[in-house]
């Protein structure tokens, strides 16, 4: 049998048994009320008392009337029985006696004496021995007919008797089987009641354990669980909610929950609460709360549910997870995902900016291969082209011619020298090999020495060098990396500028530093190409037919920065390039670093 079935089957029996209850009792008190109607004794049977009694009055009143005659009823006594002879044939004249007295054939003595009533009642009160016959005579057959009515009404009495009796009988069998109904039913609902009692201490002792299952899996749940009702006060406190608020279950329990933490009164809480409390679920996530006497703030999750009990909501269950953990573990997981991506980021253009170092070296290589077979070709050429015409003329040369051939082969293995020592020195400075070491140096006098020179190899080329203020300023570098830094600028100068313009050299302090410029006229071209002059191994398109590898304004520059300065292109007039060397300046010939320090110390 179903469990639907079996639900129906515990409903419909003992509904089916009271309905049976209540009938068989209802019919049993119809039957009750049936038989205690017939047992009543209506004034109809009790009609042989009545008649009895008026045969008696009317008897005592012919022996009052012969008492009377002898002397022995005094008018008194006369009187009395004379009345109540009256009284008795009034009450067999009224009513239902009177109806009886219809049906049992004594209506007309009735009559009768009714009509002489008159009569008789002079002659009673008279009461004389000649009257006796005459009130004997109007008395007999009044009294031979309540003779006859007596047996008449006995028989009915007798026959309405045993009718009630048989009646009664059949009644009370029917009241007998409706009571054992009654008590079957009665049965069936006592072992229905018994049973339900029986289900019902089952369904205690499941509840109770249920219940106890509960509180033990509240209390033993490491979320925070409170229970509201529609007042908003707590009505389930577990352990969870007492560690994480610090109020105890008894001190809770009552309570409104805004009394109990002040986390309950924030906004976006309240709504929540609120929206629970209206049939509506809602969670905020990550919501900061502040326990008592702690400064850094918890993390946690608030659910929020209706309760209802058949469809009514009746208050509402939150439920409050501690997440700090979670979230600081979420923030670092997001910060080494962040430190990943920045590693992968950072290690990406590690990537590329190798990759892309790795074509230009790539393609600086194929330029500077080029470049190189076609600058050292042209010294090899010339050494090459004299040595062979000392070979093929050897008896025909002079010595002068001898010692022109022998100075041009010798410049131009001194020039392929210069191209090698060009090549070795941006080796070393790439690969870290070059020392500095820096000192206070005169920087004029260093820039006049090395202009002049300069002008003496360039076949008396005007260089103008001026100094600020006419004074000579001290830098704190290398000397011997500052001459080779200001050479190449000079020699730029001078290369890469037409023979008649002059070349300007401007020494100046400028702040903490002290600055070279050398300005010299240049082609528009030279402007257009002013970004990639300090790349290494670059060659500008005015460089054709001059010697070089491109490494001098690269190797300036790094230089320069090895001693804390730089080497930069200057904006200048139009068709003019301003190249500047910039150095430390020197604090009274000592490091300027701690001469800084020495300034900034208070007076």
């Amino acid at each position: 049998m179903s469990r639907r079935a079996r639900s129906l089957l515990g409903v419909a029996l003992p509904v089916s048994a009271i309905v049976l209850f209540v009938v068989l009792l209802a019919f049993s008190l119809m039957r009750l009320s049936d038989l205690e109607r017939d047992m009543r004794i209506e004034v109809t049977q009790n009609m042989l008392w009545v008649i009895s009694r008026a045969h008696i009055s009317s008897l005592q009143l012919g022996e009052a009337v012969a008492g009377s005659v002898a002397g022995e009823v005094d008018a008194g006594q006369m009187e009395l029985r004379y009345n109540v002879f009256l009284s008795r044939i009034a009450l067999l004249d009224d009513g239902p006696q009177r109806r009886r007295m219809d049906a049992l054939g004594a209506a007309a003595p009735l009559d009768a004496l009714h009509g002489s009533l008159p009569e008789l009642g002079t002659l009673v009160m008279s009461a004389r021995p000649e009257t006796m016959p005459r009130i004997r005579a109007l008395l007999a057959p009044y009294n031979a007919a309540l003779t006859e009515a007596a047996n008449k009404a006995m028989v009915a009495e007798w026959d309405d008797l045993g009718a009630t009796l048989d009646a009664t009988r059949e009644q009370l069998w029917q009241i007998i089987l409706l009571m054992i109904g009654i008590s079957l039913a009665g049965t069936v609902l006592c072992f229905h009641f018994l049973l339900a009692i029986r289900d019902a201490r089952q369904r205690t002792r499941l509840l109770n354990k249920e219940k106890a299952f509960s509180e033990l899996l509240i209390d033993s749940s490491g979320e925070a669980i409170i229970a509201l009702d529609m007042d908003r006060r707590c009505t389930v406190w577990n352990d969870g909610a007492e560690r994480l608020f610090g109020h105890g279950a008894h001190s809770a329990t009552g309570s409104l929950l805004h009394e109990l933490s002040g986390f309950f009164e924030v906004d976006r809480v309240d709504q929540a609460v609120g929206d629970a409390l209206h049939g509506r679920a809602a969670a905020l996530l990550d919501q900061p709360f502040f326990p008592p006497h702690q400064c850094e703030p918890l993390y946690v999750d608030l659910r929020c549910f209706s309760l209802r009990d058949t469809g009514r909501i009746i208050g509402a269950i939150l439920l409050i997870s501690d997440v700090t953990e979670r979230r600081a573990a979420q923030r670092e997981i997001a910060d080494h995902r962040d430190h990943l991506e920045h590693l992968v980021q950072a290690r990406t253009q590690e990537l590329d900016a190798a990759l892309t170092r790795e074509r230009a070296t790539a393609d600086l290589y194929r330029n500077f291969g080029t470049m190189v077979s076609h600058q050292f070709r042209t010294p090899l050429a010339l050494v090459d082209s004299a040595l062979q015409r000392l070979i093929r003329r050897r008896d025909q040369l002079d010595p002068a011619e001898i010692l022109e051939r022998g100075e041009q082969a010798r410049n131009a293995i001194a020039r392929l020298v210069r191209l090698v020592e060009s090549t070795l020195d941006a080796a070393r400075l790439d690969a870290g090999q070059i020392e500095v070491r820096s000192q206070a140096c005169d920087l004029g006098h260093l820039v006049a020495d090395i202009c002049t020179r300069q002008a003496e190899d360039a076949g008396g080329r005007g260089i103008t060098v001026t100094l600020a203020d006419d004074t000579s300023p001290v830098a704190y570098c290398d000397p011997v990396h500052a001459e080779h830094i200001l050479t190449n600028l000079l020699s730029n100068a001078v290369k890469y500028s037409p023979k008649a313009t002059p070349i300007d050299v401007t020494v100046e302090e400028v702040g903490a530093q002290i600055e070279c410029v050398v300005t010299n006229a240049a082609t528009q071209e030279v402007l257009f190409e002013s970004e990639a002059l300090f790349d290494r191994y670059y060659r500008g398109s005015n460089t054709e037919g001059r010697p070089g590898i491109g490494v001098g304004l690269y190797m300036a520059r790094m230089l320069a920065r090895l001693q804390g300065g730089d080497v930069q292109l200057r904006e200048s007039a139009p068709g003019m390039v301003r190249l500047a060397m910039l150095l430390p300046k020197s604090a009274s010939g000592s490091d300027p670093v701690a001469a800084m320090a020495l300034e900034q110390e208070p007076a």
